[in-house]
């Protein structure tokens, strides 16, 4: 929205340098007409007319560039948008928390292997989401990976079902942004 406002505002003035060049040329016609034979008049009128052919370049040069950021956004957004359908589609659980250890998203098979509940939990700390359906020792696996900024696997396995956890930091070794919890849930023969 901002993008089409900037381009909405950058025609608009490169239509105003159109009709004061204009202008300043109708004016400059004028004196040459006024001004007695032999006298010739200053030339200010030829430095306002470089002056808005100045503006007029650095305008065009702002509406490429503005022209290439909203490619790049539109590239930047069908990326996110990929990731998302990836995320929400993937039948692993996967849980996003923040490095402060809250719960900040979920994908759809959240809800569906650890409840209901889990859409209660969001923006508040990991602690408060139940994972008895999976690996109850998650919570303390998401802690340990946010503090030594390593993963951290686990497979346990509940009745004929072998429940595979991994926690991974997400972002640098200098500025953690929290973790990724998946959860898989796989057949234990």
């Amino acid at each position: 929205m901002a993008a089409d406002q900037e381009q909405t505002a950058i025609r608009t003035l490169l239509e105003e340098n159109k009709r004061l060049k204009q202008r300043v040329f109708e004016l400059e016609e004028k004196l040459r007409k006024m001004a007695p034979q032999g006298e010739g008049h200053s030339g200010s009128g030829s430095s306002v007319l470089k002056l808005i052919e100045h503006k007029d370049f650095q305008l065009e040069q702002l509406a490429a560039r503005l022209e290439e950021k909203k490619e790049q956004l539109a590239e930047a957004m069908a990326a996110l948008r990929l990731y998302q359908e990836i995320f929400e589609n993937d039948a692993t659980a996967m849980i996003g928390v923040n490095r402060d250890g809250r719960v900040i998203l979920f994908n759809r098979a959240a809800p569906q292997l650890l409840g209901e509940k889990i859409k209660d939990s969001l923006h508040k700390p990991i602690d408060l989401v139940d994972f008895r359906a999976a690996d109850p020792d998650t919570v303390k696996r998401v802690r340990e990976a946010l503090s030594s900024r390593k993963p951290v696997d686990s497979s346990i396995v509940v009745r004929d079902r072998r429940i595979l956890t991994t926690v991974t930091p997400v972002g640098s070794a200098a500025e953690l942004r929290g973790a990724l919890v998946r959860i898989q849930v796989v057949s234990a023969k």
